[in-house]
C-alpha cells in the first residue's frame, strides 16, 4: 500500500493497524497518515507525499517509509536520501 487510492480503500475498513506500532490514521485534511508509534512518518494526500522521521533515523522508520510510500529511501555514509535526493523532515515530494 503506497498510494492514496490504495489508503483511501484501506480507510473504509475497520483495519487501521498496518504493522507493529504502525497505523493508519485519516486525517482531518483529506490525507491519511502513516503513523509508527508517535509519529506520522508519512502523509498521503491526493497530489503529495509528506515525510517526516520525527527525529527517529531508525532502520524501521526507513523501512515504514520504503513499503507505505513509492519511493526508495536508502542510506549512504549516515545521510539519508530518497531516489537520489538528500532527505530531510518534512520534505513534500509531488506524486501523479
Amino acid at each position: 500500500m503506497n498510494t492514496y487510492n490504495e489508503l483511501h480503500e484501506l480507510a473504509q475498513t475497520r483495519k487501521r493497524k498496518l504493522g507493529n506500532n504502525t497505523y493508519l490514521v485519516v486525517r482531518d485534511d483529506g490525507g491519511y497518515g502513516i503513523r509508527l508509534h508517535d509519529t506520522e512518518i508519512a502523509i498521503h494526500y491526493k497530489d503529495k507525499i509528506v515525510l517526516n522521521t520525527g527525529g527517529w533515523y531508525s532502520h524501521t522508520t526507513k523501512s515504514r517509509m520504503n513499503e507505505y510510500t513509492p519511493f526508495n529511501i536508502y542510506q549512504k555514509n549516515w545521510e539519508w536520501f530518497v531516489n537520489d535526493k538528500p532527505y530531510k523532515d518534512n520534505m513534500v515530494i509531488e506524486v501523479a
